[in-house]
C-alpha cells in the first residue's frame, strides 16, 4: 500500500520554520512528492511573516508549489459545505462563530478533494470537523502529531 498525500496545517509549518520540528516528516514528504500545500495554510503564513526575508521565502514556496500542481484551493463547494458543516454543528452542539472555524474546515474539505490527509497538532478541531464531515458522507481524514515527537 503507498503512503498518503499529506497536506500540512499551520500547526505544523509554524514549529518548523521555527524550531525545525518535523523536519522529518516534512522532508520525506517533500522527497516523495506527497505533499501538498493549502493556499489557506500559505494565507496564514504569509500574515505572520515578520520580515522581507521571510516572505521572499514565502514566493518561492508559492511558486513551486504552484508549478507542480501541488496548490490546494477551496472550491465553490467546499466553501458552502463548510457553512453546512457549521450548521449542523450549531444545530448539534450550540452556537458558534463561524469565522473561527472556516480556515480548518476549508483546509479539510479542500484536501480531502485533493485525496490528502491533514496533519496537525490541532487536534481537538480537526477531530471535531473530520467528525462532522464523515457523517455527512465526506471521507476527511486527519493524523495529529506532536512536535516533542518529532524534533529537529
Amino acid at each position: 500500500m503507498s503512503s498518503p498525500v499529506l497536506l500540512f496545517d499551520t500547526s505544523i509549518y509554524v514549529p518548523y520554520l521555527r524550531s525545525k520540528a518535523y523536519s522529518a516528516l516534512l522532508d520525506r514528504a517533500a522527497r516523495s512528492g506527497r505533499v501538498r500545500l493549502s493556499a489557506i495554510v500559505l494565507a496564514e503564513l504569509y500574515a505572520g511573516t515578520r520580515s522581507a526575508r521571510d516572505k521572499a521565502d514565502l514566493d518561492t514556496v508559492f511558486r513551486t508549489y504552484s508549478a507542480l500542481g501541488y496548490l490546494v484551493s477551496p472550491s465553490a463547494e467546499d466553501w458552502a459545505l463548510a457553512g453546512q458543516a457549521i450548521r449542523r454543528h450549531r444545530a448539534l452542539h450550540g452556537d458558534i462563530a463561524p469565522s473561527d472555524h472556516m480556515h480548518d474546515l476549508l483546509i479539510l474539505l479542500s484536501a480531502t478533494r485533493a485525496g490528502a490527509v491533514v496533519v496537525t497538532e490541532n487536534a481537538e478541531h480537526f477531530t471535531r470537523w473530520a467528525t462532522i464531515l464523515r457523517k455527512m458522507g465526506i471521507p476527511a481524514r486527519i493524523q495529529t502529531v506532536r512536535s516533542e515527537d518529532h524534533l529537529g
